[in-house]
């Protein structure tokens, strides 16, 4: 009598899960737009890297001269691209399908995300209200709207916890163990940052004794990641040293850093993340602008963080721990934290929601006043939260960086087209858009080191560090800038007692330069 009492509540859920999934679609395919590829640097690389494995290249990067293997992007996005890449190979007609395949993505991530909290919560509304706002986040919008691999890793990383947490809670299994190392192998191939799931999957079935589970799992998501691995090892270096940022390891790229500066880079590091996750989180969730609105946000977005991580710590530890150390990963890493925040933002959104759970169902013990003055915190950032998203909506805040980049990827891609042959090879501070739609060889016109977030550096220093080893490396004809670093960069080497450079003129959004004969 209960299964069939059951039943129908089960299709009413079900139903609810396909109307949130339809939403998030129909949200999806409409920011979807036909702005170039290339604004973000990493879309234009996982463009090229799916187009060589579609055209059987390999795994290589084809925008660089003597194409050489790719060791700083995991696989596992540029190999899903690549299969739609083989089922639509027109450029750049194709880059429309794989912004589709994000707005799928999305739609997956709202229905996961929406049964994770019915499940873990046990509260439907709450399910349906994270999914709902999920389907529309503007942060989750703007990466929807280019080729990254975000997308695909929530999605992916949303099914992880799901089955992670049944699991850890659920009765033992080896063959479940090993699914499951296997899912979070492809889930890390997607995005290093999955690796994190590893130790926060594996600690709670520790706790329970479940060691031959916990090594099963663990050692089959290590398996998953060898190839990968092997590959790295067998083909790091032999790029120039200005490439070894955008280009090599990830891993390698915050040792060279940390080599450099030592201890202290991690400090400045903190000193620079942490109040610009800060300051973006207050002014996402604050109902008014100024500093006392703000410090009244940052007051109860602790408060609702504590309140909401003493409900998942029993309710979905493995979560909460990966949750935790993703952040503080993203908070060392020497670089704009934002995209680290936006490409978990369900989950960040989850912790609030928890607490908004405890507070009207799982604190009953709790003095009325303390979940008084808890719900007005949340009503607080509730309403701020809203006031952003239609300011957002109105703005189409969604699009506001691939339209600020193509502009000036247009007028790169029309200077290059019109000024050098297809032997040419360019420097450029869009080099993989340059690439992808006009066919010459790209560099890129700076390196990318650990100190270029952390402190300001000098034309001279970018010169010498970035450009000036370009130019020996690589038989370049022009050098196309886009930035006022590099612009600087470019014109210290034309005030050279031998100068390296010399003008060509300027296009809308930058500058074209000649390299001389040496």
């Amino acid at each position: 009598m209960a299964r069939a009492h059951d039943a129908p509540l089960q299709r009413r859920w079900a139903m609810t899960l396909g109307a949130i999934g339809i939403l998030a679609l129909i949200v999806g395919v409409a920011v979807t737009d036909r702005y170039h590829v290339g604004v973000f640097h990493d879309d234009a690389m996982y463009v090229i890297l799916a187009r060589s494995l579609a055209t059987g290249e390999g795994y290589r990067y084809l925008n660089l001269p003597g194409a050489p293997e790719a060791t700083h992007f995991p696989p596992g996005y540029p190999a899903l691209l690549a299969l739609a890449w083989r089922m639509m190979p027109s450029f750049p007609a194709n880059v429309t399908l794989f912004k589709l395949l994000n707005a799928a993505f999305l739609c997956a991530s709202a229905v996961l995300v929406a049964q994770f909290v019915h499940e873990r919560l046990g509260s439907k509304r709450w399910g349906i209200a994270l999914g709902l706002v999920t389907a529309v986040s503007v942060p989750l919008l703007v990466l929807v709207t280019m080729v990254l691999s975000e997308p695909l890793f929530l999605s992916l990383l949303l099914a992880s916890l799901l089955l992670a947490e049944r699991f850890v809670t659920g009765t033992p299994s080896m063959r479940r163990a090993l699914g499951l190392g296997v899912l979070v192998g492809c889930l890390t191939l997607v995005r290093t940052h999955g690796i994190v799931l590893v130790p926060a999957a594996a600690l709670p079935l520790l706790l329970q004794r479940r060691w031959r589970e916990a090594a099963m799992f663990a050692l089959s998501a290590i398996a998953v990641l060898i190839p990968w691995q092997l590959w790295s090892g067998a083909h790091v270096g032999g790029l120039p040293a200005p490439l070894e940022g955008n280009y090599g390891s990830y891993v390698g790229w915050w040792i060279r850093g940390y080599h450099e500066m030592g201890f202290s880079m991690i400090g400045e590091t903190l000193r620079r993340t942490v109040p610009e996750t800060t300051a973006m989180l207050t002014a996402l969730f604050s109902p008014a602008r100024g500093s006392v609105a703000h410090g009244i946000t940052l007051v109860a977005l602790i408060a609702l963080a504590v309140t909401g991580a003493r409900a998942l710590v029993t309710r979905a530890p493995v979560t909460l721990l990966f949750l935790l150390g993703y952040l503080a990963i993203a908070m060392v890493w020497p670089f704009q934290p934002s995209r680290f925040v936006w490409g978990v933002w369900p989950l960040v959104l989850l912790v609030i929601v928890a607490a908004g759970w405890s507070i009207t169902s799982g604190l009953p013990r709790w003095p009325v006043s303390a979940r008084a003055a808890l719900a007005a915190l949340l009503l607080w950032i509730g309403v701020g939260y809203a006031a952003y998203e239609l300011r957002a909506a109105r703005g189409g805040w969604w699009a506001s960086i691939s339209r600020s980049g193509d502009k000036r990827i247009s007028a790169a891609v029309a200077w290059t087209s019109a000024n050098t042959s297809l032997s040419d090879v360019v420097a450029a501070d869009d080099e993989g858009a340059v690439f992808l739609y006009t066919g010459r060889k790209a560099v890129p016109v700076a390196s990318f080191t650990t100190a270029h977030y952390l402190r300001a550096r000098s034309a001279e220093v970018e010169a010498k560090e970035g450009l000036e080893p370009l130019l020996a490396a690589y038989p370049l004809r022009a050098v196309l800038v886009g930035s006022r670093a590099t612009f600087d960069a470019a014109e210290y080497l034309t005030k050279r007692p031998i100068p390296l450079l010399a003008p060509r003129g300027q296009y809308d959004g930058g500058a074209a330069f000649t390299v001389l004969p040496r």
